[in-house]
């Protein structure tokens, strides 16, 4: 039988398999936050294929019912994707929907079931925050950083303290509540995600990616403000996603630090 944090995430992913079925708001029902990480994902994808040696094997941890994947086979036929996900509602509904070329398998980021160097590049966009234990979610970058070949790179989308804490200092100044995570996630610490990949990365600036800042970490800093800070304070009510003042506000390039979702570009050293 899984452990009482397990059964908790697979409980919660059925309800998200059941509810939103292969929609893009599975596990996402922010339509600001889920378009922004796929042109994120997207544009990191295109910027490695322009690269002199492509990616070939890509893996996604935590793929959910895999509306991701589905959109870079789109992008880019000749990927060999790999989706992997701990739950196996997500899992049928990622196989229902899936797309020629697009491999899935049952499997757990504390443990990946692939040899060493398997992959050329690997995605996490809100995997790890999953794993409600600290040891845990240091274990799993080991894991990642094990199935990477050294020089392959590595786009990680989780959720980190830092973010959140500036979000509610700022709620807080204009005499809101702060908001804390969601009851199954655990966000990152900034300074053990360093310790964590020490030795195992080096961090890439997204400007040697992306000349135009299209892979800037703190990508939602600006939607986060606005949605969770500026609406609540101008409706005096809890923050509530979808408005229209909200997506009003969408085209804004990120500014300050306000996100806890963040964007991290890493590459495996040899």
């Amino acid at each position: 039988m899984p452990r009482d944090a397990d059964r908790l995430i697979l409980d919660h992913y059925r309800g998200q398999a059941a509810r939103h079925g292969d929609s893009a708001a599975s596990t996402m029902e922010d339509e600001v936050i889920r378009d922004k990480e796929l042109a994120l994902i997207r544009r990191f994808f295109g910027r490695l294929a322009a690269q002199s040696a492509p990616p070939r094997q890509v893996l996604e941890v935590g793929c959910g019912n895999g509306f991701t994947l589905r959109r870079l086979r789109e992008d880019h036929p000749a990927l060999a994707l790999t989706g992997l996900d701990f739950s196996l509602d997500m899992l049928a509904v990622a196989r229902a929907a899936s797309a020629l070329g697009i491999r899935l398998l049952e499997g757990d980021v504390r443990r990946l079931p692939f040899p060493a160097a398997s992959f050329d590049a690997v995605l996490s966009e809100r995997c790890l925050i999953n794993l409600l234990d600290p040891g845990e979610q240091d274990g799993a970058l080991g894991e990642i950083a094990r199935v990477l070949r050294p020089g392959g790179h590595c786009l990680m989308i989780e959720c980190f303290t830092d973010g959140l804490a500036l979000n509610n200092k700022a709620r807080v100044e204009c005499g809101l509540e702060p908001i804390g995570p969601a009851h199954h996630n655990l966000y990152l610490d900034k300074e053990r995600f360093a310790a964590a990949i020490d030795g195992r990365f080096e961090p890439v600036d997204p400007a040697t990616l992306d000349p135009e800042g299209g892979l800037a970490a703190n990508f939602l800093s600006s939607h986060y403000f606005i949605a969770r800070v500026l609406h609540p304070l101008v409706t005096r009510g809890d923050w509530v996603r979808n408005t229209e003042f909200v997506k009003f506000f969408a085209h804004l390039p990120p500014i300050g630090d306000y996100s806890p979702i963040q964007a991290h570009v890493l590459r495996r050293l040899s």
